[in-house]
Parts: C-alpha cells; sequence; structure tokens
C-alpha cells in the first residue's frame, strides 16, 4: 500500500478551503456587479463593449437626469467633460464629491460640464435626490437605469472618472477616489489655459 506524501495530503485539505474562498468572490461579483457577467445591452444599443481608453473618442449615450430632462454626451462636443461614475452607498464617492463640486464651481466657466451617473444598483431615486442636496449637487446628474453605459464600459469599481477633451477624446480615466491635486491635475488636462 503507497502513502500519501505530506504535500499531497495538505493540498488534499486545503481544497475545500479554496474552493468555499473561490465561491465567496464569485458571489461577491455576482451581486455587486451584474453587468459583469454580461453587457448586452450596451451591445444592442450599439456601444462599445468595454472601458473607453485615453486616447481615444468617447463613444456617445443619451441617458435621463435625476429630474427627468435628457443629456446626449455628443451636444456636449466642444466642451470639457467629466464624467463620474459614483453611488450613494460608497463612501470614497461621498470624499470625493465636494471635490467635484467645488471645481465645477470653479470652472464652470470655462465651459466644463460634469455628468454624475449613477446606476440605481442597490440605490433608488429619493436616496439619489438627498445625496444631491447633501452634497450641492448643481450639475448634470444622470441616471444609468438599465446598467448599459456602466456595464458596456465595464465600469467595475466607484467611483470611477473619465476626463474629456473639448474634442472628445479621452484624456485620463481614472479608477477610485480622486484626490484634490489629482483632480486639478487632471483637469488641466481638458481645460483651456
Amino acid at each position: 500500500m503507497s502513502e500519501v506524501s505530506p504535500a499531497r495530503s495538505k493540498w488534499r485539505q486545503m481544497l475545500p478551503l479554496i474552493a468555499f474562498m473561490l465561491a465567496i468572490v464569485i458571489g461577491i461579483m455576482l451581486i455587486a456587479r451584474p453587468a459583469f457577467l454580461s453587457s448586452r445591452p450596451a451591445l444592442e444599443s450599439g456601444m462599445q463593449s468595454g472601458m473607453p481608453k485615453e486616447g481615444e473618442l468617447i463613444p456617445d449615450f443619451d441617458l435621463p437626469t435625476l429630474d427627468g430632462r435628457s443629456v446626449r454626451l455628443s451636444e456636449l462636443r466642444g466642451s470639457p467633460v467629466v464624467i463620474n461614475f459614483w453611488a450613494t452607498w460608497c463612501g470614497p464617492c461621498k470624499q470625493e464629491m465636494p471635490l467635484l463640486v467645488e471645481q465645477y464651481n470653479w470652472n464652470k466657466g470655462k465651459g466644463l460640464r460634469v455628468l454624475a451617473i449613477d446606476t440605481l444598483l442597490n440605490d433608488n431615486r429619493d436616496d439619489m435626490r438627498a445625496f444631491v442636496k447633501q452634497f450641492n449637487m448643481n450639475f448634470d446628474v444622470l441616471v444609468d437605469e438599465t446598467d448599459a453605459i456602466s456595464g458596456g464600459w465595464e465600469v467595475l469599481g466607484l467611483p470611477t472618472t473619465f476626463f474629456i477633451r473639448p474634442d472628445g477624446v479621452v484624456a485620463k480615466v481614472h479608477v477610485g477616489q480622486l484626490t484634490a491635486d489629482q483632480l486639478e491635475d487632471y483637469l488641466k488636462l481638458i481645460l483651456p489655459n
């Protein structure tokens, strides 16, 4: 009868733990981001799949605002645009939002537009309205109800911010919370001197 080596025995003992951890990771991904598995709505609407990259033309979209208007990105061509994906439950979004509001107020005279997009994933309009009021968000707040934009662009972390030059080309993509210095530096890439 052959003996099982100590290394092989240890591996067999670890296998259930590894399988359990893998199941937890997959479960978290499914709960936190259903669009991770499918960007079909975005593809069916003719939008590219995958996060827009620096140096590429930003894909067009048309989304409703929280107050019921409609914003088409291509209609903002000629203006520097910041697109920020956020959620009311996102701690880093809460930390970052005052910086975005401050920079918008400081630079709107230079034509800066800010589009703050919430997917309503684990969110609702009442919470959005309270968040907008709390942070005095006086720019366009958009609702990606079907997750077509954030799913199609594969936005997997919040906040995620795109800095778009007036010609519609992505100057910078930042995943995670922006610092004041980063925000100022990235705005220099898109604002007129």
